[in-house]
Formats: structure tokens, sequence, C-alpha cells
């Protein structure tokens, strides 16, 4: 079990579905793009007390960040989602969660840095926020799957992709997904939705958009 932290906006709350270009969902795959040079980054600064001041400014030159596209495959064993990017460098102080919505439960899988590794781990559905505190923060909970994972950082294709075993999520009849990439770059958070424009760095998994349902392979 594990437990966010994590700052509520207006922007979260505003989301809007905008400079999306998506491809028609077939049986078993799907590709969708995603604007490019819309990623955002968030600088904290302490002043007022207590809750301080958060200054979004989009940053059209970082392309590590910036995700162009989202594909997955539904394959009779697995499900592999790939998130496209403008030009990845590495995974260094990355945390890239993918949604994986199910006609059963909900789950996230996350990418985060071990050792100078990226792991992926599958998690269930983060529980919505009970109580938000004045400054907007709020927590939530999640619980571990226990089940293999596997992750490519593939620089030379600008990709990162998990493959998640059916069985773990309960060999599912479609899937659909979502992806939000988040980095620490010196002392400032960048991020970007796949699906939205100019709100990654403050935007929460649960708030990203969905492509189509994907239907397992015949």
């Amino acid at each position: 079990m594990r437990s966010h932290r994590r700052a509520l906006t207006s922007a979260t709350l505003a989301a809007a579905l905008l400079g999306l270009s998506t491809t028609a969902a077939h049986a078993d795959r799907w590709w969708g793009r995603d604007a490019a040079r819309d990623v955002t980054q968030l600088t904290f600064t302490p002043e007022p007390p207590p809750c301080g001041t958060w200054e979004v400014t989009t940053q059209a030159q970082d392309t590590a960040t910036d995700l162009v596209g989202l594909s997955v495959v539904h394959g009779r064993d697995e499900v592999v989602l790939r998130a496209h990017y403008r030009d990845l460098t590495g995974f260094g102080g990355r945390y890239v969660s993918f949604t994986l919505a199910t006609d059963g439960r909900d789950f996230e899988v996350a990418l985060h840095e071990r050792g100078r590794r990226p792991v992926a781990e599958l998690w269930s559905a983060p529980t919505p926020p009970e109580e938000v505190d004045a400054c907007g923060t709020y927590s939530v909970i999640q619980m571990g799957r226990g089940c293999d994972v596997d992750s490519q950082v593939l620089l030379e294709r600008d990709v990162i992709a998990v493959t998640v075993p059916r069985d773990c999520i309960g060999d599912p009849r479609w899937v659909r997904a979502g992806v939000v990439d988040q980095r620490s770059v010196g002392a400032r958070f960048r991020g970007d939705v796949w699906g939205l424009t100019g709100e990654g760095a403050e935007t929460d998994l649960a708030d990203a958009p969905l492509t189509p349902r994907v239907r397992r392979s015949p």
C-alpha cells in the first residue's frame, strides 16, 4: 500500500481536451497523437505563507518531456502501452504514470527510478481524495498488485513502453489507456499529459484523458 500527497489546482478541475488528434480504434491496437511543444513547468515560492505560490509556465523547448503520442496493443496474453516523445534523451528524474482502465477494475502502471534504473510497478487506481486542505493538498491510497511488469526506455525510438500480463488485470475484454510524464529539472518540476494541452505539470493521473476501448486480439 502507498499513500501520495498531491496538489489540487483549478486547472485540474477545468481540464479540457485541446489539440488532440486520434485515429480510429481497431480490434487490438490503437494510436493517438498529442500536441507538441506543450510541456508546462511548476516553480514554487514560499510567499505568501502558509501555502506559497505556484507559477505555471510553458516550456516549448523541452523536447525530452514532450509527449507526442500514445499507442496501445491488446494481445492475447499481454497489454503493451507506449508513450511516444518528441526527443527522449534519458529517464533520470522522471515519473511516468500510465492509466489502464478495463471492463473490470482500473489500474496504474508507474515507472520510477530505483538505483538509477527505471522500475515498473502495477497498482490499483488511486482512491478519490476524501479531504482537501486549505492549500489544496490531499492524500490518495493505492494497493500494489504484485505482478511482474516489463518496461523499456528506447531512446533510439523516443519511446517508453510497459508490458502488462493480462492475467494480472483480470483478463479484460477491453482496455483504455492514458499517460502522464512528470520530471524534475533542477529545482523545477515539468510535465506533459497525453490528450491535454498546457496542463502537464499540474494534472493528476485521475484527470488524464483516456483512449477509446481497445479490445483483445481474437
